[in-house]
């Protein structure tokens, strides 16, 4: 999926957390022992699933305009994460924070957005 008139350089350029994880790694080799990258997020953004596409749009128009941080992610409650392969980013830009709640089927994929 292609926003109209999202520029990527922009959005990379408002996040503030540009040192986190190591650059050039594309989002289908993201599993949960990496950490995420500004690029990272637009790719999964750009991506999402059908039903997470009209907030996908709305996040992508903020971190476009405004500054923006990968927050730190979410520790699974029990260890969890073995067994369940969702997985949380949170976003914050705006003064909210939104969580893009990602499957790893091996890969990270964009199901669903929430604040």
């Amino acid at each position: 999926m292609d926003f109209y008139g999202f520029d990527r350089a922009a959005a990379v350029a408002h996040c503030d957390s540009l040192a986190l994880g190591r650059a050039g790694r594309e989002t289908s080799a993201i599993c949960s022992w990496n950490r995420v990258r500004p690029e990272h997020v637009i790719d999964l953004l750009d991506r999402a699933a059908p039903e997470a596409r009209a907030d996908g749009r709305n996040l992508t128009a903020l971190i476009t305009r405004m500054p923006w941080r990968i927050r730190d992610q979410p520790v699974a409650q029990g260890g969890a994460r073995l067994v369940n392969n969702v997985r949380e980013i949170e976003v914050s830009v705006a003064s909210r924070t939104w969580r893009l709640h990602c499957t790893e089927t091996p890969s990270l994929k964009l199901e669903r957005i929430s604040t």
